[in-house]
């Protein structure tokens, strides 16, 4: 089944040309429905990942029932640009990561620094209330749904200069970041320099010494190849970051009943194998990028909790009603 999703996912700059001229979500040439899916990245990174892991699962669960038209590789453009496309319409399904927050005020709760220290706990917060609250606010914001959150994973600093111990490590540090304002706060409340460029361009901004470092999940630092031009990776989980499975409301509105479900189904287990994915993932790399020259070391994670407790209430005090409290308090238990 990934040799055809493989196959699907190559064709993307095809389709993408092919439903320029089409409706997302209309009938295909054989009359089944025609769901288009796209994300940013390429195949080794978690978003394009889930998104060909979920591709797989449908194709096992609906066979023939529906066509899928998968663009990855930033096909269609940005993180951005594919989120505008998702809430345009003209994707009917995309693999998101925080950017969504800068729509949905809500999904800052997954901004708050050290909110979770295990994937169980966050798995677990996810795929319940708190999953489906974030779900349902995704709908009256910008009309999608989030089908299922997979794993873009637990988020480390890597740079040039120095091991990342305590926040005092990080001072003057310009460290890329995505564009989040959460993001930039929690960053500059380490004293750090948080600078916004595009995550594809981050591996020459490196290389070239305009950044310094940059923080991403283990599997993104692979992906991008971005341990061949870092010397430290500091393991400090400040963040964990969900893979958010989205499908335009409208589009979802307008399938048969057997099909809703055997979407929901397969986003459940692109879900459960983008986790183990992550949990792999963190399993082996550490040594891979160690036997390629870095320097690795364990942060003092209290001591940054402690040092960003004004950005943690920061963000938490920006998120509407009492949600964020909620989760807070939950995941502290």
């Amino acid at each position: 089944m990934r040799s055809l999703t493989r196959r699907v996912a190559i064709g993307g700059l095809v389709a993408a040309l092919a439903l320029s001229a089409c409706t997302s979500g209309s009938a295909g040439s054989s009359g089944v429905p025609t769901l288009s899916l796209a994300v940013e990245t390429s195949e080794g990174d978690p978003l394009a990942d889930m998104l060909l892991a979920f591709a797989d699962q449908v194709e096992a669960e609906l066979g023939d029932k529906v066509e899928l038209k998968v663009q990855t590789g930033g096909a269609i453009g940005d993180e951005e640009a594919v989120l505008q496309a998702l809430r345009g319409g003209s994707i009917d399904i995309a693999a998101l990561s925080g950017s969504v927050a800068n729509l949905d005020p809500t999904f800052n709760i997954m901004e708050v620094p050290f909110l979770f220290t295990d994937r169980e706990s966050a798995a677990r917060h996810l795929d319940g209330e708190l999953g489906r609250e974030m779900s349902g606010s995704l709908v009256g914001s910008i009309g999608a749904r989030v089908l299922a959150f997979g794993e873009n994973g637990f988020r480390h600093i890597t740079n040039n200069e120095r091991p990342i111990r305590t926040s005092t490590d990080l001072a003057g540090l310009r460290i890329r970041v995505p564009g989040s304002p959460a993001r930039v706060s929690l960053f500059e409340g380490l004293g750090a320099v948080p600078t916004q460029i595009d995550l594809g361009e981050a591996y020459l901004a490196l290389d070239q010494g305009v950044l310094d470092g940059q923080e991403n999940p283990l599997k993104v630092v692979d992906a991008f190849s971005f341990y061949e031009k870092q010397k430290y990776l500091s393991l400090t989980s400040h963040i964990y970051s969900p893979v958010y499975l989205t499908m335009n409301e409208r589009s979802w509105s307008g399938l048969p009943q057997d099909i809703q479900q055997g979407l929901q189904t397969a986003a459940a287990k692109a879900a459960t194998i983008s986790r183990e994915a992550g949990a792999d993932a963190d399993r082996t790399l550490r040594a891979k990028f160690e036997q390629a020259g870095m320097k690795v070391n364990e942060a003092d994670v209290d001591e940054l909790r402690n040092a960003v407790a004004g950005v943690r209430d920061e963000i938490v005090a920006g998120i509407p009603g009492d949600f964020a409290r909620r989760v807070v308090e939950s995941a502290n238990r």
